[in-house]
C-alpha cells in the first residue's frame, strides 16, 4: 500500500466514525472531551517521563505541571460551550445559529510538546463533533501511539465509534503531506517549513 492509499484508508475510516459521532448529543460529546483531559491529568507523571525520554527535550517536572495545568485549563475553558445542534436563536431577526462539524481533522504535532498539543487539539476537534487523525513528529511517535491508545480505551465506555481518534504510527514527511491533502481541516503545530506546507 502506498502513502496515498494508506492515508485514504485512515480518512475513510475516520469519515465513517465522524458520521456516527455526529449523532451524539451535547452531554455525550462533553463526556468524551472531558475524558481526554482526564487521561492526561491523571497520568501526568508517566506521560511527562515518556515525553522527556523519547524526545530528549524538556524538564520532567515542568512537563508534569504542563500536563496537569493544560488539561484543567482547556477543559474548564470549553466545558460550557455549546457545540451541538442549535447554538442560539435571535427572536428579533429570526436567525438561528446551528453547529456543524468540519469532518475529519488532521492534527500535525511537534516533538517539543508531544502530550499537551495532541490533547488540546483533539479536545477542540472532538468538542466540535469531528474525528481526528494524528500525525506526530517522528521523534514523538511512541508518545503519540501510547496517548491515542489511552484515549481510545478511556472513551470506549461512552459508545464512541471505532476510529474516532487515529494515529499514523510510523510518521514520515510523505505521510504527513498526504494527510494534509486528504483531510477536511489541518491543525498544524511545528517549524516554519511544516507550517508553510500545512
Amino acid at each position: 500500500m502506498n502513502s496515498s492509499e494508506y492515508i485514504k484508508s485512515l480518512v475513510n475510516k475516520s469519515r465513517v466514525a465522524q458520521k456516527e459521532y455526529e449523532k451524539f448529543n451535547q452531554q455525550q460529546v462533553d463526556a468524551v472531551v472531558r475524558e481526554i483531559a482526564k487521561i492526561v491529568y491523571d497520568n501526568a507523571e508517566d506521560l511527562a517521563r515518556m515525553a522527556v525520554e523519547e524526545t530528549r527535550m524538556g524538564v520532567y517536572e515542568h512537563k508534569v505541571k504542563k500536563n496537569r495545568g493544560k488539561a484543567s485549563i482547556i477543559w474548564n475553558s470549553i466545558k460550557d460551550r455549546k457545540t451541538v445542534g442549535l447554538i442560539r436563536y435571535d427572536e428579533t431577526t429570526g436567525v438561528a445559529e446551528i453547529a456543524r462539524p468540519m469532518g475529519v481533522i488532521g492534527l500535525v504535532t511537534p516533538c517539543t510538546n508531544p502530550i499537551v498539543t495532541p490533547m488540546c487539539n483533539a479536545m477542540f476537534a472532538l468538542k466540535g463533533i469531528n474525528s481526528v487523525i494524528l500525525s506526530p513528529h517522528p521523534r514523538a511517535k511512541k508518545c503519540a501511539v501510547h496517548l491515542v491508545g489511552m484515549f481510545n480505551e478511556a472513551i470506549k465506555k461512552y459508545g464512541v465509534p471505532e476510529n474516532l481518534i487515529q494515529v499514523i504510527e510510523e510518521p514520515t514527511i510523505e505521510l504527513t503531506s498526504e494527510l494534509m491533502k486528504q483531510v477536511d481541516v489541518v491543525v498544524a503545530t511545528g517549524g516554519m517549513g511544516m507550517v508553510k506546507s500545512a
